[in-house]
């Protein structure tokens, strides 16, 4: 500590004004980063070193200040970039003439090097970042704390000291931390949260109980206010803005001479909070939050609903850093950056709970008192995680701010002096001390016009929630504000203007359906800007409650009509927002019937079946003024769609597209919900506007690095002409490969036109259980009446449709055809007609008149409830056809010529060809599926009729053998039967009742996996005897081996059947070796070099 001591003292002192940085910052490496962290110097540490100065390293053209890492003469490993700074330059902005801020060359030097963190110290603060995150996240530790402070100097030891962060074995524990941080801050917010809603739950119940005249729903927004207020002064007592204790305070007053119920204190405490008590030394804040409620304030509340509110309070509500100082025996600690997590999840709850209330079904338990996962578990809260709110609001907002910042630069140049120009020319990076008088007043003038830029912009959330993007949004604003801040003060002298106030009055909206999630989002915005002394901001005419997308009252009550709520910020012909930015809600259409002939009269966007965030997309678009820009995060099926037509176009007549991200199925941006997110941002075009480049990445979910969002997306989009996003679909692929999924496109005819029939569904019948059977319940219902043979038909299940050849697993169907297609006995019967049949098909009659009840209840019928639907192609079902199913995880078309019939699972094409089942099976066609065809749940593909309709299909080369399929199915078919026989074998003769995957494909393995796999299937108590080793390795030699040389031909097979497909659809040796490199998961075979290894 003495160290710290001596550097507080220097740098408060007189003397630090007049040394410069680079007579203190050597010194102070040698102090703080070698003497108190333990970092060691070339000249010092015999065969290696860990601080590596400017005149070792070098990155971007420029030398960083230091190095952190592991170096010797031979190696060098960078784990830290140092950036120093005088004690009286600012961190974050330009000083003296240069054009970057000490963060920014920061940053610049940890991406070149690289390396993963960055300490930029100005001696009386070091500050800790990691290159991943932006600017505003970062650890501080000053110089003048720790001088004080034990604990804060043990704190920055064990963070940043050299045995951790340059260990021995090369590893730095900072990525540890970070990992485990997350981690921790996940439990901790699901740990914390249980008791809240505990709390909420049982609070609700109790006033439930209590006043039995008020309506419940009013009761549950009362419940809610009461632990927001709670909250907000727990939050101030540990931000020193109330008094401490100042909730158990309030619980623990008794009066023994007048006895009342403890509410009446909390009643009290909420009033001296809205106006403010002397005696109690309570500021007024005010702000709407604790405006007298007389309905709230008048309720029956029993003490152990505001015992509740003492349990809230018993929690420390600050940062990690600001904790640091808490004795070991604090309460425990509520890093208030989660806090968003938690209000996310409590509109989630609330809007749940209300529901039930209105519906009378009575309330769930809180998740902590029930076992398993609890419906708000399973359907998820849909918070935007952090890394894609940074990301949407630095591509609109900060975007914006930089656009706007460099426009004035640009239209205050043009008429200033010639002295003034030199300035203008970057003006953050002046020289105060050298400025004249015309360059002052240019600059003094500049700045000032930059706050008034700054005060106009109109920033909008139309599904605001708890404020995530808002909150965000306020981060990157707050930078610019504090930075125009510092300028007009050096400028013009103290001239200093409340940037919360700013923000909150003139920058933010938000709306929301959600009255709960209007309260919490101002609750965020109150808890980010409060201070000591300082009224809060009245929220209420500009986070408002509302449907964003309905304006007509007679369709909501809660219609919104933005002009007219928000009046100044549609004024003139360039009214709108500047930005609009969010994560609507996923609301699929089934849900918003009732407003479907709203949206069809007043959305451009609409179609029957699109789901609710298509008219946030138009909505978001026409509250833009012109020049303003938008970013989303939802659903990316919108982009390929049938639903998302309208949408598209709207957008590309009307917008500008500039940058789309799909994520695929990325599970780590929701994680509980079964989403496909992707993200879009757009401009409102100004008719004098250049048009944009579209920058588009598309991320495997596999591949996300949610740490390092921004970085990926610099590193792996492209750009797409804006002439590829009309009404058609939306394809995100690089220009080459773009360019060969319109030559495979161009190269065919549709399969529509190639066959000549569309695809067919399999038989839907409305109750599986009455026509599906086996083979037992078949030969029972022969031998019974052997004139029903002829109508019970083989079939086959999605599961049966294996890759070139079905596998048929002895299972029937009852073709009984509706009499609309055939003409039965009692077709035309009336009321005579079950009689006709009973006596017709007895034992069918008595099979189907067992689930009687079921049949007649089934939506899916022929003219009589023992019937099947009626179905205009029966007869496609006796001719040859290939089959596939609607949910393909890999190419699997097989050709059926045993006239089986199929499910609703499975849909077939008639008129099948040889060449046809060769396209439809081959890597192109399934490298062109996965990028126009949609996805699924686990990337699936969803093969729609309508897409497989318009699949194209080249015309059959001359070299096309059509026995070559046939010899590949008699492969399969070779295949199947041995595996089967095998698995057989080992029922029987090896005792094992269920069969594991591996065992059923024996032919895929070799012998010793296969005795393993026995040996484990028949357990401890049923060990192999030497004969019977033997007997499994002979069984295995005779039935599998064979096999497993007809896979080897196979695969040689389907190599000439691939090979002659992509010369069909034309393509080049380097066009095949682009389809390769950019292959997509679960390709049929590997590539040719590839080839033997996949055949085991």
């Amino acid at each position: 500590m003495d160290v710290m001591q001596r550097w507080a003292k220097l740098l408060d002192s007189a003397a630090a004004s007049s040394l410069k940085e680079t007579q203190l910052l050597p010194d102070f490496f040698a102090d703080v980063f070698v003497g108190v962290l333990g970092y060691t110097l070339p000249a010092s540490s015999g065969d290696g070193w860990t601080l590596s100065r400017e005149q070792h390293v070098q990155a971007g053209g420029k030398f960083a200040d230091a190095v952190l890492g592991r170096f010797n003469e031979k190696t060098k490993q960078f784990i830290v970039a140092v950036e120093g700074k005088g004690p009286f330059d600012p961190l974050d902005r330009p000083h003296a003439g240069r054009s970057m801020s000490g963060v920014d060359q920061a940053y610049r030097y940890a991406i070149n090097l690289p390396c993963d963190w960055i300490f930029v110290t100005s001696m009386t603060e070091t500050r800790l970042y990691h290159k991943n995150h932006d600017q505003y996240t970062f650890e501080r530790f000053q110089v003048s704390r720790m001088a004080q402070s034990q604990p804060l100097l043990e704190r920055f030891i064990f963070l940043l000291g050299a045995e951790r962060v340059v260990a021995s074995d090369g590893s730095c524990h900072l990525n540890q931390l970070l990992e485990e941080s997350e981690r921790v801050g996940q439990r901790l917010t699901h740990d914390y949260y249980d008791l809240y809603a505990e709390i909420r739950y049982d609070a609700f119940t109790r006033l439930r109980v209590a006043n039995p005249t008020v309506d419940a729903t009013q009761l549950l927004g009362h419940t809610q206010k009461m632990l927001d207020r709670v909250l907000f002064i727990s939050f101030c007592e540990d931000r020193g803005l109330l008094p401490p204790e100042s909730i158990r305070r309030a619980f623990d007053h008794r009066d023994p001479y007048n006895p009342r119920p403890v509410w009446t204190n909390f009643v009290g405490l909420f009033r001296a909070v809205d106006e403010g008590n002397g005696p109690l030394n309570i500021p007024r804040y005010n702000g709407g939050l604790f405006a007298r409620d007389e309905a709230l304030e008048g309720l029956i509340v029993e003490d152990a609903v505001c015992e509740h509110f003492a349990k809230l309070a018993a929690f420390e509500y600050r940062t990690p850093e600001d904790a640091v100082d808490l004795p070991d025996d604090a309460k425990p600690l509520v890093d208030v950056d989660i806090l968003g997590h938690i209000f996310e999840q409590s509109i989630s709850d609330l809007e749940r709970m209300r529901l039930r209330i209105e519906s009378g079904e009575a309330l769930e338990e809180p998740a902590s008192k029930k076992k398993g996962k609890t419906k708000r578990r399973r359907e998820g809260a849909f918070y935007t995680p952090e890394f894609v709110t940074r990301y949407i609001v630095s591509e609109t907002v900060g975007r914006t701010i930089n656009e706007r910042f460099e426009g004035l630069r640009v239209n205050l140049l043009e008429s200033a002096s010639a002295s003034a120009k030199k300035t203008l020319i970057d003006p953050r990076a002046y020289d105060f001390s050298k400025l004249n008088k015309p360059q002052k007043q240019a600059m003094a003038e500049f700045w000032e016009a930059w706050e008034r830029e700054l005060i106009s912009l109109r920033i909008v959330d139309p599904a605001c929630g708890s404020g995530a993007f808002l909150i965000s949004a306020f981060d990157h604003l707050a930078a610019a504000y504090r930075e125009c801040n510092e300028r007009l003060a050096e400028l013009l002298g103290q001239r200093l203007f409340d940037v919360d106030r700013e923000i909150l009055r003139n920058n933010l909206y938000g709306v929301d359906l959600n009255g709960e999630a209007i309260e919490i989002c101002q609750l965020s915005l109150w808890i980010k800007t409060a201070q000591r002394d300082k009224q809060l901001e009245t929220l209420d005419d500009r986070i408002r409650k509302g449907n964003s997308v309905v304006a007509d009252p007679s369709f909501d009550t809660h219609a919104f009509n933005w002009q007219e709520a928000f009046p100044e910020v549609f004024t003139g012909d360039d009214g709108g927002f500047d930005i609009v930015l969010g994560n609507p809600p996923y609301v699929r259409q089934e849900w918003i019937r009732d407003y479907k002939p709203y949206f069809e009269a007043n959305y451009a966007a609409y179609d029957g079946v699109a789901d609710l965030y298509v008219y946030f997309y138009e909505l978001g678009l026409n509250v833009l003024r012109p020049g303003g820009r938008l970013g989303f995060i939802v659903t990316n099926k919108w982009m390929k769609a049938g639903y998302g037509e309208n949408l598209r176009g709207l957008l590309s007549e009307k917008a500008w597209v500039e940058s789309v991200v799909d994520f695929g199925h990325a599970k780590q941006i929701f994680p509980d919900a079964d989403v496909f997110p992707g993200i879009l941002v757009f401009q409102r075009p100004k008719l004098s506007q250049k048009r944009p480049e579209i920058r588009a990445c598309s991320i495997p979910r596999e591949q996300l690095r949610i740490d390092d969002l921004q970085t990926q997306i610099d590193e792996d989009g492209f750009t797409i002409p804006a002439a590829h996003f009309g009404k058609t679909d939306w394809i995100l692929e690089p220009p080459g490969t773009a360019l060969l999924l319109d030559k495979i496109d161009s190269s065919g005819n549709p399969l529509i036109s190639f066959t000549g029939a569309k695809p067919y569904r399999g038989i839907l019948t409305g109750f599986n259980e009455a026509f599906l059977i086996d083979n037992a319940t078949k030969e029972s219902l022969i031998n019974r009446d052997p004139n029903c043979e002829s109508i019970i038909r083989p079939y086959l299940r999605g599961q049966d449709v294996e890759r070139w050849q079905p596998e048929w697993q002895q299972l029937w169907m009852i073709a009984m055809k509706s009499s609309e297609n055939h003409n039965w006995a009692w077709a035309e019967a009336g009321d005579d007609a079950e009689s006709i049949f009973a006596k017709i098909y007895p034992s069918l009659f008595e099979h189907f008149d067992g689930h009687r009840d079921s049949l007649v209840k089934r939506q899916d019928q022929g003219r009589y409830w023992w019937e099947l639907r009626s179905c205009a192609y029966w007869n496609a079902f006796e001719q040859p056809k290939i089959l596939y199913q609607d949910i393909m995880w890999t190419p699997s078309f097989c050709l059926d010529t045993q006239a089986r019939m199929t499910n609703n699972t499975v849909y077939f094409i008639s008129s099948p060809t040889p060449w046809l089942l060769a396209v439809l099976n081959s890597p192109a066609l399934w490298w062109f599926s996965w990028r126009r065809a949609q996805h699924g749940k686990d990337e699936a593909l969803r093969y729609f009729t309508q897409y497989v309709a318009g699949i194209p299909i080249p015309d059959q080369p001359n070299e096309f053998d059509p026995s070559l399929t046939e010899k590949l199915g008699a492969c399969i078919d070779g295949v199947q039967k041995a595996d089967q026989a095998f698995a057989d074998w080992l029922h029987t003769e090896m005792e094992i009742e269920k069969l594991p995957r591996l065992l059923q494909t024996a032919s895929l393995q070799d012998t010793n996996a296969i005795v393993a796999s026995v040996r484990k299937s028949r357990g401890k108590k049923n060990p192999l005897t030497p004969a019977g080793l033997k007997a499994l390795r002979d069984g295995f030699n005779e039935t599998s081996l064979p096999a497993s040389k007809l896979r080897q031909q196979a695969k040689q097979l389907e190599w000439q059947l691939a090979l002659l497909v992509n010369q069909a659809y034309g393509l080049t040796t380097d066009e095949e070796s682009l389809l390769w490199k950019t292959a997509p998961l679960r390709m049929p075979i590997m590539p040719p070099s590839s080839a033997n290894e996949a055949t085991t």
